[in-house]
């Protein structure tokens, strides 16, 4: 088809509009990609003063710490710490007061070590982050295993997807931990994991089907993803921004990291497992809304257990919840013990 034009000002016209067209579609197409990268590439977060100095005198807080590197069926290298009791423990405050409360409210605390919990942190996190929590878990002499999730932190990988690999990931590094305790002439007895936000729906993901987790934590989890995204999409870039370019970019995003970002529904393996859960969530967590855990506990089964932070919002759950929460958190695994595999 030839257009010609009789009249300078429709020239111009007609070159204008496919300036427009042109600016508006390059525009959408940023937008795609930022929202693609955004969705896929978490930030890598530094380690910070706190946890350069438990990564120097872990004794003080009553940790001993070792290290290992290990290698996923893909070949990425997550990077990982085996956290246990320390046999010469400084102040040690967390353990030591949790450990107190649980005497003192009669919890029979076991001479040996019960078993081993698995630590997973949320979205942008650290394995140091989890550091605080093992303080705790080690105040009932679990042994506690902290990692780098793919894309974060010291570990390789460039993408996340959501509990996609991070699925495969998490059954690698307990298959590793498992060859490695038992190597030692150690039982690695009762495996509990818990995890935060993104780590928390990774766990609830791998309770589907055959799974070796005796007893599952998961605080702040999310139901789907989909309207994780949506939020965050609305909070971050704008509300108004239209239905089908976020649907081009969560699509984008999963197609350049080899998942579908609208399959993850944690909810659906919830349905299926009778694995004991314990879920943890603040009334004011504009994150991920608390009606998410709501559906989880809902579409459960027994044996479960739902603990509602009033003053919590996302990232603060365990903190609102202090020490009475951690109680109820170990005492739920202790009680679970006989469902180990």
């Amino acid at each position: 088809m030839c257009f010609k034009f009789t009249s300078p000002s429709l020239k111009s016209m007609f070159t204008a509009f496919l300036i427009v067209v042109t600016l508006a579609a390059l525009a959408v197409s940023v937008m795609i990609h930022v929202g693609a990268s955004r969705l896929i590439t978490p930030k890598r977060r530094l380690l910070e003063t706190r946890h350069h100095q438990l990564l120097e005198t872990p004794s003080e807080y009553g940790l001993t710490l070792e290290p290992h590197d290990v290698t996923m069926p893909d070949g990425v290298v997550l990077r990982s710490i085996l956290a246990t009791r320390s046999t010469i423990p400084g102040k040690a405050a967390n353990t030591t007061r949790l450990e107190e409360r649980l005497k003192a409210h009669r919890v029979a605390l076991p001479d040996d070590c019960p078993g081993t919990v698995i630590l997973l942190h949320g979205r942008g996190g650290l394995k140091e982050n989890m550091l605080s929590v093992a303080q705790r878990f080690v105040a009932a002499r679990y042994r506690c295993i902290v990692y780098d999730a793919r894309a974060h932190g010291s570990s390789e990988g460039k993408f996340c997807t959501f509990g996609k690999r991070e699925k495969e990931d998490l059954n690698a590094m307990i298959q590793f931990y498992r060859t490695k305790i038992k190597e030692r002439g150690e039982d690695f007895g009762q495996l509990c994991a818990f995890g935060n936000s993104l780590g928390a729906a990774v766990i609830l993901q791998s309770l589907e089907g055959e799974t070796v987790i005796d007893v599952a934590i998961a605080t702040a989890p999310f139901a789907d993803l989909r309207p994780i995204i949506e939020r965050s999409i609305d909070r971050k870039i704008h509300p108004r921004l239209p239905r089908w370019i976020r649907h081009l970019a969560i699509k984008r995003g999963g197609h350049i990291a080899g998942f579908d970002p609208f399959l993850i529904e944690p909810i659906r393996s919830v349905e299926v497992s009778t694995t004991p859960l314990f879920l943890i969530h603040g009334k004011r967590d504009g994150v991920i809304p608390v009606e998410h855990s709501h559906r989880l506990f809902q579409a459960s089964s027994e044996p479960r257990q739902y603990v509602e932070i009033p003053t919590a919002y996302h990232s603060d759950v365990l903190a609102e919840g202090g020490d009475e929460l951690y109680e109820k958190i170990v005492r739920f695994c202790l009680d679970h013990r006989d469902s180990a595999h």
